[in-house]
């Protein structure tokens, strides 16, 4: 095998060095601006003296040749001998070919980084927010329940990921929920099922994790794959929740996300609420009343105050809400009154 020769591996340097982008590029154009710029003044220097006489000296040259080089304009005003003239109009095109250069590079650099933001694939850098992971009918009222719940708070946000466009994603929430009021949501595109993707995400940060089962064929085997996906992450993890939409899913699930993960059977939930509003008048507007956050909802909270009481002995603790149970070392505390 033959060598590379020093030409090859200066050029397979230069490639590589080209390749790394804009940067890259704006490097090389700056210095070929100061090598231009120091050999005319050099030239201008040794070959017209005089000129330079008039114009300063070293800085005085160095200057001109700059504002020459950046503004090839300049040249109509310059008088002197013939060769000051051709060293002025030389740098003048060399700053018309760098400059304009320059412009293109800055443009396609410009709009490569909007593209990249607009397709989602930046890191959010964000505390306290909820992730939402795939996308499916239930996104919009997840959202909708979620900016409910947040409306007293400030700088809440809802971050989604899902294998969708990030304007259609935001498009498509703003027109099904509307005025997200104080909630700010943050979408991103990528795959749910894959680690690197959920790094965009700052779950070690995050409240809490929503995992949706998407539509199509078989949704439950892409919340398993998301469920493995996150539970390969490294350090702490928020709680997580996962819709199944199969009860016979139920046992994977629960292996590939671990006992830190809340499963709910979405078919069957829907189907025992439905058996219970038809057969009980009234039942479907006492189950949505409790289920969603409109005037009255559930919260989950912990109050050392009622510590010890008993069920009944903690109802007269607020005036602007119901208590619904007590739990205590990770067991609810019986509705019976205590024995003295």
């Amino acid at each position: 095998m033959a060598r590379a020769t020093i030409r090859e591996r200066l050029r397979y340097w230069f490639d590589n060095t080209m390749a790394k982008g804009t940067v890259a590029l704006i490097g090389w154009l700056g210095l070929a601006s100061l090598v231009l710029i120091l050999v005319v003044s050099a030239l201008t220097l040794w070959l017209t003296p005089d000129e330079v006489f008039e114009h300063a000296g070293l800085a005085g040259v160095l200057w001109m040749t700059l504002v020459r080089a950046l503004s090839p304009g300049k040249i109509a005003s310059d008088s002197g001998t013939a060769p000051f003239l051709a060293l002025m109009l030389t740098i003048s095109l060399g700053g018309i070919f760098i400059v304009s250069t320059l412009v293109g590079v800055l443009s396609t650099g410009l709009k490569g980084k909007i593209e990249e933001l607009r397709k989602g694939r930046s890191r959010i850098i964000e505390s306290g927010h909820t992730v939402i992971l795939g996308w499916s009918e239930q996104v919009f009222t997840i959202v909708g329940e979620l900016v409910k719940a947040d409306a007293s708070q400030r700088g809440s946000v809802i971050a989604v990921l899902a294998d969708r466009d990030k304007p259609g994603m935001e498009q498509a929430i703003r027109t099904k929920v509307g005025d997200t009021g104080r909630t700010r949501l943050v979408c991103r595109t990528g795959r749910p099922t894959e680690p690197a993707d959920l790094d965009l995400m700052s779950l070690e940060t995050a409240r809490s994790i929503v995992v949706l089962s998407p539509q199509g064929d078989d949704p439950d085997a892409h919340v398993i794959k998301t469920l493995l996906a996150l539970a390969k992450r490294d350090g702490d993890q928020p709680p997580v929740v996962a819709a199944l939409a199969s009860s016979r899913n139920m046992a994977a699930a629960r292996l590939a996300g671990g006992p830190g993960v809340h499963l709910v059977d979405s078919d069957d939930t829907a189907s025992r609420l439905i058996v219970q509003s038809s057969r009980q008048s009234g039942m479907s507007v006492v189950c949505m009343d409790l289920l969603n956050f409109d005037g009255a909802e559930i919260y989950l909270r912990s109050e050392p105050s009622l510590a010890g009481l008993t069920y009944g002995e903690a109802l007269g603790a607020y005036r602007t809400a119901t208590v619904i149970g007590l739990r205590s070392a990770g067991k609810w505390r019986s509705t019976r009154r205590r024995t003295r």
